[in-house]
């Protein structure tokens, strides 16, 4: 009597696939904080002029030369250097950053451990890369006052972060130097560009990740005891 060999191939032999982790609990609680805080921001404002227009007053981030006259905003002007994360231009301007935030936040974030220390760590991360693009957005900027917003320069960050994660310096440099190659593209191209994009700010946000990434999983990373 012959007894039937499993092959690997698709048949009543092969073992079912395991089940996959829902969505959500597969999701870092801290990249899952963020998404859906700017997403619930976005759907409230939908909702709530007042509250859009108050958000936009006090998070949107105005990059001008220095010395320029800039009108005044609700929280001061240190706030938009991380409340502009939270203000999109549109639905595929939200989506997008969300598709990079969930992309790279789950690998850093698996990375630094999803407890308590390592959550805390990586909202740190995301928020000083915010401030890093806005900065060098605003100290590079020429020419009239224009706003700036959008998570793209946080998720810009976490490009190098998750280039990190994967390869150490070579790995983020695969990852974080071809982005900052595009974005330099897409400033020599200017006034040619359909929209304007805030390239500085990408940039800003990369070297921030660049730089950050290694103090912040030295610090940040959770260990087993």
């Amino acid at each position: 009597m012959s007894v039937p060999q499993r092959d690997g191939s698709d048949g009543p032999w092969q073992s079912p696939p395991p089940p996959r982790a829902p969505v959500f609990n597969a999701m870092p609680p801290a990249v899952l904080l963020i998404a859906l805080s700017i997403v619930g921001v976005s759907l409230l404002g939908q909702v709530w002029a007042d509250f859009q227009r108050w958000v936009f007053n006090a998070g949107v981030f105005i990059a001008a030369e220095r010395g320029a006259a800039l009108p005044s905003q609700p929280l001061g002007p240190v706030a938009p250097l991380f409340l502009h994360v939270y203000i999109h231009f549109g639905l595929f301007h939200i989506a997008m950053n969300l598709a990079i935030l969930v992309a790279t936040g789950r690998a850093v974030s698996q990375r630094l451990g999803q407890g308590l220390l390592g959550s805390a760590g990586f909202i740190f991360l995301f928020f000083a890369c915010a401030a890093t693009g806005a900065s060098l957005e605003a100290f590079l900027h020429q020419g009239p006052p224009v706003s700036m917003a959008g998570a793209s320069t946080a998720v810009s960050g976490l490009i190098a972060a998750a280039g990190w994660v994967r390869g150490g310096w070579r790995g983020m440099a695969g990852l974080a130097l071809p982005w900052i190659g595009i974005n330099l593209v897409i400033g020599l191209l200017g006034d040619m560009m359909p929209i304007p994009i805030a390239w500085l700010g990408h940039i800003g946000g990369t070297l921030g990740g660049i730089v950050l990434t290694p103090l912040v999983i030295a610090v940040f990373e959770e260990r087993p005891d």
